[in-house]
């Protein structure tokens, strides 16, 4: 039962029921006859009226929140009720947040890259491959506006007050139901998903090739969604074996299971590292994670200018319209309607249809040629945060962890980098076979692998993750502004965990594009293997301290050597042959500062003025945009 003095303090606007255990706050109808009097006799209804008549509004939550809090500090409230006022509490608080955000003004996407493009043209110290790359795999070079879907709303607030309890769900440890499968692969999950280097190349051997039917559960499970959504888990399971099929169908190096097993557990981390999962709803989030396993199922292991240069089935099929994306979505829907092999069979259709929009809008945003739009666009909503759209905002982040293997521990992004590397040589091939000319980076006697990372970081990279980290900040920010809980101290911003990571693996990558000579290349594999090593943490290090330390110690080898660091303009010159190369580089790196100002894509880390930084890289950096 519900204290008496509970459920008085909110008889005027909400009713108090527990439901299977789930306390839920509902708002009461506002009387007919206050509303019929006030109308018939022509008076005003006081301001302090209409606020009662409207329980949703977040001055009268507001209200409520105030006299519960009031409440629980004359501690005259039976003991058995403390729990049911602490839920309360936390249920009025979010949601009055949510409703804040519901009211909000939207603005969508707008898929214009003339810019982009205009940017990239006019840049002379960027060798045309790589202009040819950028323009060919970072703007939409043909097609027009994509409409965007209506930002999710809510129907009820029931669906708000449920949304708002994963806050709690999170914190959670593990669901003790899950101890009775002792297999490794579990337990690695259990004590590592929320690890930002989680090792997933050995979590999908441990799992035999099969790294979704496990993962997928116990990340829902971490949010208590399954629960939620009433999931049905023996056709999660079938679903889970047809997308692990589907994306080893190819057989491709990189874009297979394992990368989008990488891509769900690092939505789920940039979710729980941030904390902005308090932003979302439960059903965004089932379909914000929905998305990133999905988000390359049946990827061919080429690009979309590879089909539409070649005019494949796909891309007759759709189009040339982001090719793969509209097929990776529709394939995982088909999936579906497969016997047993819907998840979702006890979602409402409202739910349903809301959670396929958000997908839909999702994965699309993961077609490269729309980056810099979708940068670009974000840096405008952030100049007023109230605006930024929710499904721009989820977009955003399954775009940046699809992109994010140089934000983990070098081992990892090493070897991301080489299978990677691997599946566009193999596309080279095809090319070479059908007579077509090699696409950029996919040529394996002529692509500049460090050379063409460090270009990947600095103009790709950091940027989106610096912006990924400002929208954290700004929509937390805002969140906590709304809220009418004055005890909730000063606001923090989000971790942000890529932030060494970045730093440590862009200063190898410099360390590989040194000029070639012998025995310093032994030297480098050396090193790599003993950086390696401190990686499983044994001595109680944390990843950011062993990164540190790295960091630390490769910035006293540039130091001590000074203005002959191989990388420094002067000894850079020494190895060069030729007056005429050494002036272009020269006026190459006089250049530079002016790209990062037409670009517009701020806090880059390519500081042109750092000496221990050559020239030659400065020209190169931007082949490895193609990384993605």
């Amino acid at each position: 039962m519900v204290d008496g003095k509970l459920q008085d303090l909110l008889d005027t606007d909400f009713l108090v029921i527990k439901l299977d255990g789930l306390i839920v706050i509902k708002p009461k109808k506002a009387p007919k006859s206050n509303a019929d009097k006030a109308e018939n006799s022509g008076s005003d209804v006081p301001p302090e009226e209409k606020y009662r008549q409207d329980p949703l509004d977040p001055k009268n939550i507001a209200d409520s929140i105030e006299k519960l809090e009031a409440l629980k500090e004359t501690n005259n409230i039976k003991n058995n009720s403390i729990d049911v006022l602490e839920q309360a509490l936390s249920i009025l608080r979010h949601t009055e947040s949510i409703i804040s955000s519901i009211r909000r003004a939207s603005v969508g996407m707008v898929s214009e890259d003339i810019e982009a493009q205009t940017m990239i043209s006019s840049v002379e110290d960027t060798p045309k491959a790589v202009k040819e790359w950028l323009a060919a795999t970072f703007t939409k070079q043909i097609f027009g506006r994509r409409q965007t879907m209506e930002p999710p709303k809510f129907r009820s607030i029931v669906q708000a007050v449920r949304a708002s309890m994963y806050v709690d769900k999170i914190t959670k440890k593990p669901s003790q139901t899950l101890l009775a499968d002792r297999s490794p692969a579990l337990l690695m999950l259990q004590s590592e998903l929320n690890n930002w280097d989680i090792d997933i190349f050995k979590y999908d051997s441990l799992t035999n090739g099969q790294p979704f039917r496990g993962l997928f559960v116990e990340t829902l499970r971490r949010y208590d969604l399954i629960k939620r959504f009433k999931i049905n888990l023996y056709n999660l399971e079938n679903f889970c074996a047809l997308v692990e099929g589907g994306y080893n169908l190819h057989g491709n190096p990189y874009h297979n299971a394992i990368h989008g097993a990488d891509i769900l557990v690092t939505t789920h981390n940039l979710l729980t590292t941030t904390g902005f999962a308090s932003w979302l709803t439960d059903l965004e989030i089932l379909a914000l994670l929905f998305s990133a396993m999905i988000h390359d199922v049946e990827h061919t292991g080429t690009t979309n200018n590879f089909h539409i240069q070649t005019g494949s089935t796909l891309s007759m099929l759709y189009n040339d319209r982001s090719v793969l994306e509209n097929h990776h979505i529709s394939t995982a829907y088909r999936y579906m309607e497969q016997a047993d092999s819907n998840p979702f069979t006890q979602l409402s259709k409202d739910d349903f249809r809301e959670m396929r929009g958000i997908v839909v809008e999702a994965v699309l945003g993961t077609d490269m040629s729309a980056h810099f739009t979708q940068i670009k666009n974000m840096q405008n909503a952030l100049l007023n945060s109230t605006t930024v759209n929710r499904n721009a905002a989820m977009t955003l982040i399954l775009h940046c962890a699809d992109i994010s293997h140089p934000t983990k521990s070098w081992p990892l992004h090493k070897k991301w980098t080489d299978n990677l590397m691997e599946e566009f040589f193999m596309q080279g091939d095809k090319e070479t076979e059908l007579g077509l000319p090699n696409s950029p980076l996919c040529s394996r006697e002529e692509t500049l692998v460090p050379e063409s990372q460090v270009g990947f970081i600095d103009f790709i990279i950091t940027p989106s993750m610096n912006l990924l980290g400002d929208m954290f900040d700004a929509l937390l920010l805002l969140q906590h502004e709304e809220s009418t809980n004055k005890k909730s101290g000063e606001f923090k911003k989000v971790f942000r965990p890529w932030d060494e990571r970045l730093k440590v693996n862009r200063k190898r990558w410099k360390e590989l594009s040194k000029p070639s000579e012998e025995p310093k290349q032994n030297g480098t594999a050396e090193e790599e293997q003993v950086e390696i090593k401190p990686e499983p943490e044994k001595k109680g290090e944390t990843s950011d301290v062993v990164l540190s330390k790295v960091a630390e110690e490769e910035d006293r080898d540039i130091s001590s050597a000074n203005g002959d660091h191989p990388h420094s303009s002067t000894a850079l010159a020494t190895n060069l042959e030729s007056e005429t190369l050494l002036q272009s580089i020269n006026d190459n790196t006089n250049q530079t500062p002016s790209l990062a100002t037409d670009t517009d894509l701020t806090n880059r880390s390519t500081n042109a003025n750092d000496p221990s930084i050559s020239e030659k890289e400065c020209n190169v950096q931007d082949d490895a945009k193609k990384e993605i």
